[in-house]
């Protein structure tokens, strides 16, 4: 009986109120559970209201078979829908919230997860760029980019456009894309009259009126891209590059397509060869498989516009110095071979008037015509 009472007894009674305990947590779950799931949805519903102000009761819907969307709510009271999407940003992936309202207009965006660069691409979830979609609809028309954050900028655009396509399946209505300017429009922006033409060893040939020709040329960027990219090289009459842009591709978003940007492609502008143009750290592949397409297309350009090589007067002297004439510049060249000095060739114009790379360009004319000229 000792032992009973030492052993037994006390282990009865902590299961005795185990169980009771047990029951009244039960019982407490049971009653706060609703609280609990009700505080959670107003927390949520309190985030949603946050880009679609109007809304009540949101109801989660079905997403299934939309690409690139995180989840999607439908409001209750029938003001619009929250969607949120997302797109390969500089960090990687970027979601982004949107209220659609019922009539398709955008009444709030939120920047949610994302790894973007602190102080650069994480100003998509400022103020300052976020209220410019209010009101828009799924063309997007006025939307700009952030200035040293484009690709976070597009990305975030890019979820934006996937939202839109997810609200337009959800509400069962058609729904616009945004408008897309050709590549040979954005190099010759001023140009209305394109017409395609024939040139062996390009995928495309466009003549831009009076101003010149577009050059679309096709192959390898990353390595390990899905696909080819198009590049687009305009040349004007001159025989100089006068823009290059990007077609389809499958470059790496944040990474490759670094490199098919407008602010790195504009340092074509004004040049007759890819020589120069730096590649972009960490889009490598992508920079020299541009640089390759961008040559390819120039070598080809002669037949288009004819051969612009500027003419060079050149005028040899017995001891095997030279002094060469190009456009607006004089050269001089002495007998080793090397510039020796460089002049206007009116001697009433100063140097100084002539754009640095008309300069560069003589210079560099003035010694292939004078190495020409021994045979070198």
């Amino acid at each position: 009986m000792k032992a009973v009472k030492e052993f037994v007894v006390p282990a009865a009674v902590l299961t005795a109120i185990c169980l009771v305990v047990s029951g009244a947590l039960a019982g407490t779950y049971q009653l706060t559970e609703p609280v609990i799931e009700a505080a959670k949805r107003a927390e949520a519903d309190a985030s949603r209201v946050v880009v679609l102000p109007d809304g009540k009761n949101f109801e989660e819907v079905s997403a299934s078979g939309l690409d690139n969307i995180v989840d999607a709510y439908k409001a209750g009271n029938g003001a619009g829908y929250v969607i949120t999407g997302k797109a390969k940003g500089y960090g990687g992936d970027l979601q982004v919230m949107a209220g659609i309202s019922s009539d398709g207009k955008i009444t709030g965006v939120k920047l949610m997860d994302n790894n973007e660069t602190q102080g650069i691409g994480s100003k998509t979830g400022e103020a300052s760029y976020t209220d410019q979609y209010k009101g828009k609809d799924s063309t997007l028309d006025g939307v700009t980019t952030i200035s040293g954050a484009t690709v976070s900028s597009k990305a975030f655009e890019s979820a934006v456009n996937t939202i839109f396509q997810a609200y337009g399946s959800l509400a069962g209505v058609e729904v616009a894309g945004p408008e897309v300017t050709p590549p040979e429009t954005i190099i010759f922006p001023d140009v209305t009259d394109f017409t395609e033409v024939a040139l062996d060893g390009a995928k495309k040939a466009i003549k831009a009126g009076d101003a010149g020709y577009v050059i679309v040329m096709e192959g390898q960027g990353y390595s390990h891209a899905a696909g080819p990219m198009e590049i687009y090289v305009g040349v004007g009459m001159d025989g100089k590059i006068a823009g290059v842009a990007a077609g389809a591709n499958s470059e790496t978003a944040g990474i490759g397509s670094q490199a098919l940007e407008p602010d790195y492609l504009k340092a074509y502008i004004g040049k007759t060869s890819p020589d120069g143009i730096d590649n972009i750290s960490g889009a490598t592949e992508t920079s020299v498989g541009v640089k390759k397409l961008v040559r390819a297309a120039m070598e080809l350009a002669p037949a288009l516009i004819g051969d612009t090589t500027p003419k060079v007067d050149l005028t040899v002297a017995e001891d095997g110095s030279a002094s060469a004439v190009i456009g607006a510049v004089r050269v001089e060249i002495d007998a080793a071979g090397k510039v020796a000095g460089v002049t206007a060739a009116d001697e009433t114009a100063d140097l100084a008037s002539i754009a640095p790379e008309e300069v560069k360009e003589a210079m560099d004319n003035a010694l292939a015509a004078y190495n020409a000229s021994k045979g070198a």
